[in-house]
């Protein structure tokens, strides 16, 4: 019998709605992988057909949740903003975003963002990087920076962006208030790099 595209598209998101739950209810370590397939009603191979890894489902959660703050960003982006704003307002939102997904952030990172590519071709499992990458880029072009100066800063602004969801994921205070003045600060020290070495 034959699967079609809609069948699969919706059971990857079963998948994944089940997968948040356990990870949330269980911990990323405990949550197996052959109980979130138990759970969606498939053999543990069967899943394997549609994530390669529990590490991978995280990352897939990831993306999407990234998705959808990047259409905020765009929604809550005010004209006139300043490039220091804009960063800020990028990166806040896709806490409040990712928010659902804190406690199993580090495996997205080690996963997924510890080491992008910054020149030449892409490998394998650095599209989320990219998608990160590309979208500050136009940021930065909106701001008129040049796109060659970005292409010397990328790396530095990645140190900064990793470090700020790494202190994230471990954030005890209330509101995650010390990682927004951390993000403040990182921000803050990347623009005026940014713009005194023009």
């Amino acid at each position: 019998m034959r699967i079609t595209a809609d069948a699969k598209q919706a059971t990857r998101a079963r998948i994944l709605q089940v997968a948040q739950r356990l990870f949330r209810d269980k911990g990323f370590d405990d949550a197996k992988v052959r109980d979130i397939a138990a759970e969606v009603g498939m053999a543990t191979g069967t899943l394997f057909n549609y994530f390669t890894s529990k590490e991978e489902v995280a990352v897939a959660l990831a993306e999407a949740a990234l998705g959808d703050a990047e259409t905020e960003f765009a929604r809550k982006r005010r004209d006139g903003a300043s490039l220091r704003e804009d960063l800020f307002l990028h990166v806040a939102t896709q806490l409040r975003r990712l928010r659902p997904l804190r406690t199993f952030i580090q495996p997205v990172i080690e996963t997924a963002l510890a080491a992008p590519v910054f020149s030449g071709a892409g490998k394998d499992g650095q599209r989320l990087p990219a998608e990160q990458l590309q979208a500050v880029a136009e940021i930065l072009q909106t701001h008129q920076i040049d796109p060659e100066r970005w292409s010397m800063t990328a790396p530095i602004y990645w140190a900064l962006y990793v470090g700020v969801l790494t202190f994230w994921g471990r954030d005890k205070s209330p509101k995650q208030e010390d990682t927004l003045a951390m993000l403040d600060q990182a921000v803050n020290m990347f623009v005026t790099w940014l713009e005194s070495n023009r």
